[in-house]
């Protein structure tokens, strides 16, 4: 193989060898990813910016040719190398490079920089959700301004961000929009937008599919007059089912997202046919979570039981829908990693948040997670100040990062169920629901 090669445009390489030896090239376009060795990771490395052919890819990896060669022909085939003297595209991003030393400041490994980021872009919104934890009820609009939404995508950018969610109140309120997905369009991460669905047009339709952005649209019931209570404004569902038929109409990939709830639980198989009928590739069900205007609501909340109850019959409903994936992964829990669980065994406790994952809410303040966006204990840092790699590796990030030991958890510690639970390793759901950072799962408390 003679031909010139380089990293396709595409491809996010993340060599991270102080968490476990991980090193992997992701398709941010297909969302696929592959897990690589040392070796295989310096081979991409050295076509990240440059082409070049088999033989100087195989000396500059120290790698042996055919091996080389081999491994080269898999990338190809897989769509994460190109090849042809031509294969030029636009100028990747520079790679921010981190000190070693950075690491040693934590007991428990973590990424180089998070895998997903949900950026709030704006607290306005033309709906009043019951569950809303935005802005949970503040009357005043925040928002991040265009300038410091394309520092921060530059940043995501630059450190090997997988995925970013644009996010709001309502992120299509946004007074720019328009220029904020033409932006984003030039991105190298996977893009994701989460949107109530009233506002979709043809014309935002197609600034969506232009700038390679999926949206996830909330869809919360299957009859109007539920949907629209919990959405706290009235024709809701209608506009939301029209925005639906309009990504069917232009093709565009996109997901739904629905809150279950006292008043729906019995209309989940309904809430999936309509989600499949306008065309979405997939349907997650959510939990509520006691924050934000939530805590005002707590009689629409079904009980744990009521929840497992439900569980059963999605695994079902799974099963039958072949057309759209019926995805669980996100429900009654937040799924610990596999290195948590490993952690674990050294009595430390873990989440996602603070390894894989933050939030900047529209103040441009920087949390561990979603359901602590609005509370000042969790600020971690504020990007209109600082650099995102320097929050990343700020002090501020210790209770995620080793700090907590099961051995502080004043419940979970004494229970013969502890190996066997998933739901420990969350510190935030407790807090969240009733201020204890060491208490139990609410479904224990």
């Amino acid at each position: 193989m003679s031909e010139k090669l380089l990293l396709s445009p595409t491809a996010i390489l993340r060599s991270e060898s102080q968490y476990y030896g991980t090193h992997a090239v992701f398709d941010h376009r297909r969302v696929k990813t592959e897990f690589l060795t040392d070796e295989e990771v310096r081979a991409l490395e050295y076509i990240y910016d440059k082409p070049a052919d088999v033989r100087e890819i195989s000396k500059g990896a120290e790698m042996d040719y055919r091996r080389c060669e081999k491994f080269l022909e898999r990338m190809i085939k897989s769509g994460y190398v190109q090849k042809g003297v031509d294969a030029q595209g636009s100028k990747p991003p520079e790679r921010i490079k981190i000190g070693s030393e950075l690491y040693g400041r934590f007991p428990v490994p973590f990424l180089s920089a998070p895998t997903a980021v949900d950026v709030f872009i704006t607290s306005r919104c033309n709906q009043y959700c019951i569950h809303c934890f935005s802005n949970g009820g503040k009357d005043n609009v925040q928002e991040l301004s265009l300038s410091d939404l394309e520092s921060i995508f530059d940043q995501l950018e630059k450190v090997g961000v997988l995925e970013v969610r644009i996010n709001g109140g309502e992120p299509l309120l946004h007074r720019e929009i328009g220029k904020i997905l033409s932006y984003f369009k030039e991105k190298r991460f996977r893009k994701v937008m989460l949107t109530n669905g009233t506002l979709l047009d043809e014309e935002t339709a197609l600034l969506l599919k232009e700038s390679g952005t999926v949206p996830t649209v909330s869809l919360d019931d299957s009859v109007a007059e539920g949907h629209d209570l919990f959405r706290g404004v009235k024709g809701s569902f209608k506009r939301t089912v029209e925005g639906l038929k309009i990504l069917q109409k232009h093709g565009i990939q996109y997901g739904i997202n629905c809150c279950l709830h006292k008043n729906n639980l019995s209309r989940y198989e309904e809430i999936i046919g309509l989600a499949a009928e306008h065309g979405a590739s997939r349907i997650a069900f959510l939990d509520l979570k006691p924050v934000g205007r939530m805590k005002n609501h707590l009689n629409w909340v079904p009980s744990y039981r009521e929840y497992q109850q439900l569980m059963n019959h999605l695994m079902f409903a799974r099963a039958k829908h072949k057309g759209i994936d019926v995805s669980l992964d996100v429900f009654m829990h937040c799924l610990p990693l596999e290195e948590s669980i490993l952690e674990a065994r050294k009595g430390y406790v873990s989440c996602q948040a603070g390894k894989t994952r933050l939030s900047v809410d529209s103040e441009g303040l920087v949390y561990p997670c979603n359901l602590v966006i609005s509370d000042p204990r969790w600020i971690i840092g504020d990007v209109k100040k600082e650099k995102i790699w320097d929050i990343w590796f700020s002090e501020k990030w210790s209770f995620f990062r080793g700090k907590v030991k099961i051995s502080d958890l004043q419940k979970c510690r004494d229970c013969r169920n502890l190996r066997k639970c998933k739901d420990f390793y969350c510190r935030l759901l407790p807090y969240s629901t009733d201020g204890n950072v060491f208490g139990p799962h609410p479904k224990c408390s």
